[in-house]
């Protein structure tokens, strides 16, 4: 049929070219696998295994990629149409043109800027090729980027073909930088646009510093959210290369450095692990007991993931990190959060949450507003509610038990609980009159707390609300009397906070709050498995 397709598995990263004939030479069109490259695709030494999460394109890219494969089974149609051995023919109504690109310059070594030329219309019998050149702007040669120059081949059938220009990073705050992309010499075609302007993005900025979190002073396991850049070597990744990683603070502010702080701290709120930035925190605990999460705009040496890890590598010794590519989730705080807790947890052994009908490696999830709810080990990005899981939604392919992985395999367990569940362990509100408040964290499924409060008699009322930033529990709040019998109660259907009030007589209260799940788990809810983590209670009582 005049072609034929090979696929090309190079290590971390598989490739298909397609070769077809082109006169009496063979055109090869190679074809990025996008939808391979976090999939679990990899067995090293030992059986090891690195898992991913994909880009926020990737995930919501299934309508281009079909619109690509769709595509490509056109060109191939065209392909076994066409008569080999004809052309010749003049260049009417088919022109060339290059479009302008831009890339961040990274730090050190080269990253290629992808220049794309197009036809007009394909030319379904005859080669189409146009010599090229770069030229100086306010970039140059030599010292911002490689020149290069040479002939782009477009195959018949065919409308695309690119061209890559090498550039060189650097360290240097400066202006953003432009050099120019000339076309000459075309064959079979004219010329419509001859010049693509390539821009150099700057990505250096003043030196910033990583803001001081830790979520558990004090604990023996560690996970370290690495922000401010790191140089790796000798580990498993890259074929035990180096790599240079710059961080993101200066990219983002110190604003958005804490939300991911915090989004992240709540995932693992329940559990006797400390969420630090603190470098030297990381050091000090057992190398066994600790992860590295590098959160990283440099991807190149990788590929297009959202982030990468070694499976069960929070146990390992020595530093092998897992990582978070923040270019590849629009440097949004909450994509990046929700990209470190779900490598941190495959560190931590956890696999993939998808489904098997329609089959995908990610579930995004089920239902809306703040009762949207997404598996961690899924895709977070789109949902209010996510939440560690154990495979209870409709097709799940993963029926894992997370919590029990994570407390169990890993050197760590639940935190202690901190609140009784029984009105004679009460704890009392702060407060004597008037304004009543308290925190606190549930870390067990089914954990409940007990508060006590007193009041002279009247209107009481009060609210359980989970994380401002990054709520993990579906709050259940009541007021008990003293036999423990409850007066009223508060669980919105859509809302995951709740609040509660009632006339009440003099004398001595309680207030339980629990997690609990909500509706059907095979349709648009979830169980009451994961509802845990932090919540702040406030209220007035005269």
């Amino acid at each position: 049929m005049g072609f034929f397709v090979a696929q090309l598995y190079y290590q971390n990263h598989p490739v298909a070219y397609e070769f077809k004939k082109a006169d009496e030479a063979m055109v090869a069109t190679r074809h990025e696998l996008s939808e391979m490259i976090c999939s679990l695709i990899d067995h090293q030494a030992g059986e090891v295994t690195h898992m991913g999460l994909p880009p926020v394109d990737v995930v919501r890219g299934k309508k281009a990629d079909e619109e690509e494969k769709a595509a490509v089974e056109k060109a191939k149609k065209l392909l076994q149409e066409a008569k080999p051995g004809t052309g010749g023919g003049g260049t009417t109504g088919i022109s060339l043109s290059i479009a302008d690109a831009s890339i961040t310059e990274g730090n050190s070594g080269s990253k290629s800027l992808v220049f794309t030329v197009r036809l007009s219309k394909a030319d379904r019998n005859r080669v189409i090729s146009v010599n090229f050149s770069t030229a100086d702007g306010s970039a140059l040669g030599g010292s911002d980027y490689t020149p290069a120059s040479g002939t782009v081949s477009i195959a018949a059938g065919r409308t695309t073909a690119t061209l890559s220009v090498p550039i060189l990073g650097d360290t240097t705050i400066e202006p953003d930088e432009t050099f120019a992309v000339n076309l000459s010499n075309p064959v079979n075609a004219i010329i419509g646009d001859s010049q693509a302007i390539g821009t150099i993005v700057n990505d250096d900025s003043p030196p910033s510093s990583v803001p001081v979190f830790n979520s558990l002073p004090g604990a023996v396991a560690v996970a370290y959210l690495d922000m401010d850049g790191q140089v790796v070597s000798g580990t498993q990744w890259a074929n035990g290369g180096t790599i240079n990683a710059r961080g993101i603070v200066g990219t983002l502010t110190n604003t958005q450095l804490l939300e991911i702080c915090r989004r992240t701290a709540e995932d693992f709120s329940p559990f006797q692990i400390n969420v630090t930035t603190e470098e030297s925190v990381f050091l000090a605990a057992p190398s066994n007991r600790r992860i590295r999460c590098i959160i990283t705009p440099d991807n190149e040496w990788y590929g297009s993931a959202g982030g990468v890890a070694y499976l069960n590598s929070f146990t390992w010794t020595g530093d092998t990190p897992c990582w978070v590519f923040s270019d590849m989730l629009s440097n949004s705080a909450r994509y990046i959060a929700e990209a470190s807790s779900h490598e941190i947890g495959h560190t931590l052994s956890l696999y993939h949450d998808g489904r098997t009908s329609p089959s995908e490696a990610y579930y995004q999830g089920h239902g809306t507003g703040e009762v949207g709810w997404a598996p961690i080990m899924g895709v977070g990005y789109y949902n209010q509610l996510v939440q560690w899981s154990r495979g209870e939604y409709l097709s799940a392919n993963n029926t894992e038990n997370d919590l029990n992985k994570i407390t169990t395999l890993n050197g760590f367990g639940y935190r202690a609980d901190a609140v009784p569940n029984t009105t004679a362990g009460a704890v009392a509100l702060a407060g004597t009159t008037g304004t009543r408040s308290a925190s606190g964290i549930l870390e067990t499924t089914g954990d409940q707390d007990v508060y006590s409060f007193s009041t002279a008699g009247g209107a009481c009322s009060f609210s359980a609300l989970g994380d401002a930033l990054s709520q993990n529990v579906d709050v259940l709040l009541e007021i008990l009397d003293g036999t423990g019998a409850v007066i009223a109660s508060a669980n919105p259907d859509a809302l995951t906070d709740a609040s509660v009030s009632a006339t009440l007589a003099a004398g001595t209260y309680y207030l339980r709050v629990s997690g609990v799940g909500r509706g059907d788990v095979l349709a648009d809810g979830y169980s009451n498995y994961a509802s845990i983590g932090q919540y702040s209670i406030s209220g007035n009582a005269p």
